[in-house]
């Protein structure tokens, strides 16, 4: 296979740019550039009118990776919490669609990247817990949500050694950028917190398998100024490719 078709569940949105204001799923463009960058063909995946999962799945189908972009804050009624008041916006029927793409991503053995709120709802899909709030984490805390461009590298992250993520990035220690006001609080089944910051917030994730890869940050935004990030991308089609030679 040349080039693996990588689904990416939309969000929605009111665009207010024409005329009239109109309902649109939508994904940020730069998680589009960087699967065509790496080899691959993205796809949106928009989130179906019920919560039945035949089209979602029949969709998925069609796909052999999986990439979770950012977005709003999990609904915490997910992992079992009432909100807070430091908790943003939420959208738990888009929280649900998300989690049953996660299920039928592991039925079909799809490869997946979660970035930032992919992450946390990959996590909170898998039986995990989050923080509404960086606040509610003892301890002093560093800047994690910046105010400097996207592409910004804002506080260094220390990677396991000998996990993928360390094999991927061929370094235990890198900058990156940092726009979460949330992070893990305890991890779902199967995954292993693998980097994290001075201040002991988790900032990737991944499976034994190797079938998940998750970073809070956004590499997306990184192309250009820490090219080592797009290893993450390149990972996900070369994952897909193996899988679907394979007929996994």
């Amino acid at each position: 296979m040349d080039r693996p078709i990588i689904g990416i569940p939309g969000a929605h949105m009111l665009n207010t740019a024409g005329a009239l204001p109109v309902q649109t799923d939508y994904v940020n463009r730069s998680y589009c550039r960087c699967i065509e960058r790496a080899g691959g063909i993205p796809l949106l995946i928009p989130e179906p009118d019920t919560e039945e999962t035949e089209g979602l799945r029949k969709a998925l189908s069609l796909c052999q990776g999986l990439l979770f972009p950012g977005g709003i804050d999990v609904d915490p009624a997910l992992y079992h919490e009432d909100p807070v008041p430091m908790l943003g916006t939420v959208d738990i029927h888009m929280d649900r669609f998300w989690i049953n793409a996660v299920q039928i991503a592991a039925e079909l053995s799809l490869p997946l990247l979660g970035i930032c709120r992919g992450l946390q709802l990959v996590n909170v899909a898998l039986g995990g817990s989050l923080y509404q709030d960086l606040s509610l984490k003892t301890g002093e805390h560093l800047l994690h949500s910046q105010r400097q461009n996207r592409d910004y590298l804002i506080h260094k992250v220390t990677i396991t050694e000998g996990s993928r993520l360390s094999e991927l990035l061929g370094t235990d220690q890198i900058y990156t950028n940092s726009m979460h006001h949330q992070c893990v609080k305890q991890p779902g089944e199967g995954l292993f917190i693998t980097a994290g910051t001075s201040d002991g917030i988790p900032e990737a994730m991944e499976s034994a398998d190797g079938r998940i890869m998750l970073v809070q940050w956004h590499p997306e935004e990184l192309w250009d100024s820490e090219p080592r990030m797009r290893r993450l991308f390149e990972d996900l089609i070369e994952r897909a490719k193996r899988g679907a030679c394979s007929g996994e």
